[in-house]
């Protein structure tokens, strides 16, 4: 299904955009566990499938960054974010772009897109996208996120939660552990506390 197509079923929804070279999927796959369990409905819009629920009032979008003739402009510049995130920026070999500081320019506009109200989450441990969320925009309110606590017991990974419980957890890998931490953030912007996200993370499947 084409991005005009989706955007006309989303228009009307608060829009989370979720971009980056890496850990796209993580974020939205843990957005989406946690909010199926405390049965939130959700639109979902990835590698061109859509997946519409009855009455949703919110569309997660994982977008891609590829380029190319008939492709101008990078998807997750057209959804028209309420909610951006930006994972982490790495120009990669096949993505279209000419140069370093074009790949780097579709990200400075993404941000520079983001709405007055609106929320540009983006993992601080990246240097690219530090630089780009340090830049002022008019009533944007910033969310930086990082690897979230962890450690490790008798060979197996666990998260810390913010009282210092060990939660069992299938995860490994800091830069993972970031897009954990991300997930965490955005969750919190649309209702979920830290109890209930760390209530329902123990049963993401990794």
């Amino acid at each position: 299904m084409s991005t005009e197509v989706v955007f006309g079923k989303i228009a009307n929804k608060q829009r989370i955009v979720i971009s980056g070279s890496e850990g796209t999927g993580l974020v939205s796959g843990i957005i989406r566990h946690v909010l199926s369990i405390y049965k939130r409905p959700f639109d979902y819009f990835e590698n061109g499938n859509y997946e519409g629920q009855p009455g949703s009032p919110l569309a997660i979008i994982v977008a891609g960054e590829i380029v190319g003739k008939n492709n101008p402009i990078p998807d997750f510049r057209k959804f028209q974010h309420h909610i951006g995130v930006i994972c982490n920026i790495h120009n990669t070999a096949g993505n279209g772009f000419s140069t370093e500081d074009e790949y780097i320019r579709q990200y400075d506009l993404f941000a520079d897109s983001t709405p007055k109200g609106g929320i540009l989450a983006y993992c601080e441990q990246d240097p690219i996208a530090a630089v780009l969320c340090n830049k002022e925009r008019a009533d944007v309110t910033y969310l930086p996120f990082k690897a979230h606590a962890h450690g490790s017991e008798g060979g197996k990974q666990f998260l810390m939660s913010s009282n210092k419980e060990k939660l069992p957890f299938n995860v490994t890998g800091n830069h993972n552990l970031q897009y954990v931490g991300g997930a965490k953030e955005v969750l919190k912007r649309i209702g979920i506390s830290s109890d209930q996200f760390y209530h329902s993370i123990v049963s993401f499947p990794g």
